[in-house]
């Protein structure tokens, strides 16, 4: 290899022979290291594990994933049917509104006009009684 600076041939360091001197211009150069992927060994980096070992923890990790699901719908299921069932005492005075659900088809605007209206009467009364 030549000096690109003043074109001489450079030699190996005597101390370090991962550098060339040039003895005529007095400079030192880094020599070309041979790649590790023209040796045909596959590169490796320190931070990234081997495929077989990512897809061993990424099996493990939908597992829990799937497991901690399955938890989460018992839990809620077993919620759910407690839920459901009345309570002993309760179930002594429901007999006779089996059929009624307040979730379904109850609205809350007749009582609210109702009470409104009870209100208002009563105002009127006492507005009558005091004159």
């Amino acid at each position: 290899m030549k000096c690109p600076i003043c074109g001489e041939t450079l030699r190996p360091g005597k101390k370090d022979p991962n550098y060339l001197l040039c003895y005529s211009c007095k400079k030192k150069f880094k020599a070309p290291q041979k790649r590790k992927s023209d040796q045909g060994e596959e590169q490796r980096y320190s931070n990234i594990p081997p495929k077989a070992v990512r897809e061993k923890r990424e099996r493990e990790m939908k597992k829990a994933y799937d497991d901690m699901l399955a938890v989460e719908d018992n839990r809620s299921r077993r919620k759910r049917a407690k839920m459901a069932e009345p309570e002993p005492e309760e179930a002594l005075y429901d007999d006779d509104y089996d059929d009624y659900d307040d979730d379904e088809g109850f609205s809350k605007v007749p009582i609210i006009i109702l009470g409104i209206a009870i209100v208002i009467a009563a105002a009127v009364v006492v507005y009558l009684l005091m004159t």
